[in-house]
């Protein structure tokens, strides 16, 4: 009986990793909630290439995306967001139209008015 207890703590244990690992899904396009960088430079890039991704809502660095309405056609979603700097006020923020290209749960094409398409890879 001893042995089954034991074996049976030692296999649940081992699970733990993973659930640990677990994070939930983003309300707003089918990737882990988190931070991503650029595929190339990794999660070592610059802080500015990082993207957050949250549960209603995208941000990059100090600045936070407000999502205001989301397009979705196949896996790619088109995102109008509100950019608001740190510190700042909404009526102070500036619209954008962002396009995720959802590539898997932990990755997806990123491109925006000033960026290019680029892939980005959950960090977090």
């Amino acid at each position: 009986m001893n042995k089954k207890i034991t074996a049976a703590i030692l296999a649940f244990s081992l699970l733990l990793p993973e659930i640990a690992m677990a994070q939930p899904l983003s309300t707003i396009l089918p990737v882990r909630t988190g931070a991503y960088a650029p595929a190339e430079g990794g999660c070592d890039a610059a802080a500015a290439a990082f993207i957050y991704i949250e549960d209603k809502g995208i941000g990059a660095n100090k600045t936070t995306g407000k999502v205001t309405s989301v397009k979705q056609k196949g896996a790619s979603y088109d995102l109008d967001v509100l950019w608001i700097e740190a510190g700042s006020d909404e009526a102070d923020g500036d619209r954008d139209q962002v396009r995720i290209e959802v590539k898997d749960d932990r990755s997806f094409y990123f491109s925006n008015s000033a960026s290019d398409r680029t892939l980005m890879r959950w960090c977090s």
